[in-house]
């Protein structure tokens, strides 16, 4: 097998590299229905940071696709298909929330009611990821647990990981406070993606090992 192909599976791990950068390099924007003047003043105190940070989303969605179709392409089942084609959606959400952050980082002195309205798009885009989210992890889960190329345990938590997206949905009832959206159950349930999506690739790249020796 060509040396490159059998890395592929490693976007993955690249894909969370890059995502998780986005709470590292900047503290976490202002949850949706905080106040215009606190928004306004994180986007230029962090101006620098969001540059960077929107960069690296856009990394971090491009390596999401290509782990998407690498997954496809080795279980090859409807299922997986599927999971590929959430992915895109994915990726395609988090190009929309880089796009908001742009519209707020670029400009030093934002118009308070604009810059509220974005920063809550950005927000409730971080939201309804949930839901593309939700299909990817479970098509991705039932892929597995259908196929039986990976190990069933991956295929389980894939499926634990969607389920826990619907517990996100929460959000949508809370305008604001801890529960709001892009606060903590958002939160949650992002990091069970790539919590997901280093242990897929970790057991691909192993599966792959132990093909080729």
């Amino acid at each position: 097998m060509n040396a490159n192909v059998r890395w592929l599976p490693a976007s993955g791990l690249l894909a969370v590299v890059a995502i998780s950068l986005t709470a590292l390099i900047a503290p976490p924007p202002p949850v949706a229905g905080a106040p215009s003047a606190e928004i306004v003043t994180y986007y230029a105190r962090h101006h620098t940071g969001l540059e960077i940070e929107s960069l690296a989303d856009c990394f971090g969605a491009l390596f999401l696709i290509i782990f998407a179709a690498t997954f496809h392409a080795r279980l090859r089942t409807i299922p997986s298909l599927t999971a590929f084609g959430a992915a895109v959606i994915v990726a395609a959400c988090m190009l929309g929330e880089v796009a908001a952050f742009q519209s707020l980082a670029f400009r030093p002195s934002p118009d308070p009611i604009r810059a509220a309205l974005l920063n809550d798009l950005q927000a409730f885009s971080f939201q309804v990821m949930t839901f593309p989210m939700l299909l990817f992890l479970g098509a991705a889960g039932t892929a597995i647990l259908y196929s039986g190329a990976l190990p069933i345990w991956l295929g389980i938590a894939g499926v634990a990981a969607a389920a826990l997206q619907v517990v996100a949905w929460i959000s949508f009832f809370a305008p604001s406070g801890i529960l709001a959206a892009g606060a903590l159950p958002d939160i949650v349930a992002f990091a069970a993606m790539l919590a997901w999506l280093v242990a897929c690739s970790i057991v691909m790249l192993v599966e792959q090992r132990r093909r080729t020796t």
